[in-house]
This record gives C-alpha cells, structure tokens and sequence, in this order.
C-alpha cells in the first residue's frame, strides 16, 4: 500500500464513501416515512447494499484500504431529519428531495470514477473487466432508482400543495 491515493484511489474511495452514506441514509428514512414509501426505500437499500462489498473489492483491488464513512456527520444529518419528521406530518417530499440529490451526487461520482485511470492489475484483465461492469451496474442502478422516485417526489410534493 501506498502512503498516497493516486487520482483513481481517490475516485474510488470517493464513491465508496458516498454508497455508503447514501445507503445509510436509505435505511434512517424507511422510519420517517409512512410504511409503503418506506418499502420503497427499503428495497433501495437491499440493492445498494449489494454494491458496498462490490466497492470495497475494488478499492482494495486498487492497492488502498476503503474508507469509512463518518459517522458523526452521519448521526448530526439524522437526528436533524428526526426533529424535522416530528415538526413536520408529512415529510416524504423532503427525504424523497433529499434522496434524489445524494443520488444524483453519487452518479457524478461513478462518472467521475470512469474519467479516472484505476491501475488495478495491469496483468489482470479480469479484475478490469470487474471494475467495469460494477461502474455500469451501479450507474444503472442509481438511473433506476432516480426513475423510480422522481415520480414519488413529484406525488408528494402535490399532496403538500
């Protein structure tokens, strides 16, 4: 391992990071909302889950160690959607917003990962295929998943008015 992240190390761990936050941000919202959004958003993080492992594969693939999200930040963003889901009745239009913008950020971040050089092996063409397929596997997730909720914020957004 190296004392410094080369530009891809850093791409990669970048979007490691936000997967995960995002997914952990999935998970506190099912308790905000009622319980059919909720299953929404849970099946969400069942299939974002899927891609943290995936992540963090590749990031040790690339020579570097993943790193963890920050838990205190983590804790501080939800305890401030708690207090507001308690003012609020009705707060799906605000995690649905706030979902579609974290996701659109780490769509960014799959691009920003494949604009990159990643050295994984350069004698391992198999493992740079792997890279390659996860890239596409989660931007067509994190597109899935921005399709399947647009529609929901725009719903909520309408009872609100």
């Amino acid at each position: 391992m190296n004392f410094f992240r080369t530009d891809g190390q850093a791409a990669l761990n970048a979007l490691f990071v936000a997967a995960q936050e995002t997914l952990h941000q999935y998970r506190d919202a099912v308790a905000l909302v009622e319980p059919d959004l909720g299953q929404v958003l849970g099946s969400i993080s069942k299939q974002r889950h899927g891609f943290i492992r995936r992540l963090e594969d590749a990031v040790r693939a690339s020579g570097d160690l993943p790193t963890a999200s920050d838990p205190d930040k983590e804790a501080g963003e939800m305890l401030f959607h708690h207090v507001a889901a308690l003012i609020k009745t009705d707060y799906a239009d605000e995690i649905l917003e706030q979902r579609l913008e974290a996701d659109k950020k780490l769509a960014e971040l799959v691009i920003d990962a494949r604009n990159t050089e990643l050295v994984i092996d350069a004698r391992n063409k198999e493992l740079e295929a792997q890279y390659t397929l996860l890239l596409d596997d989660l931007t067509l997730h994190i597109s899935e998943t921005i399709a399947q909720l647009q529609p929901l914020h725009a719903q909520a957004v309408a009872q609100q008015e």
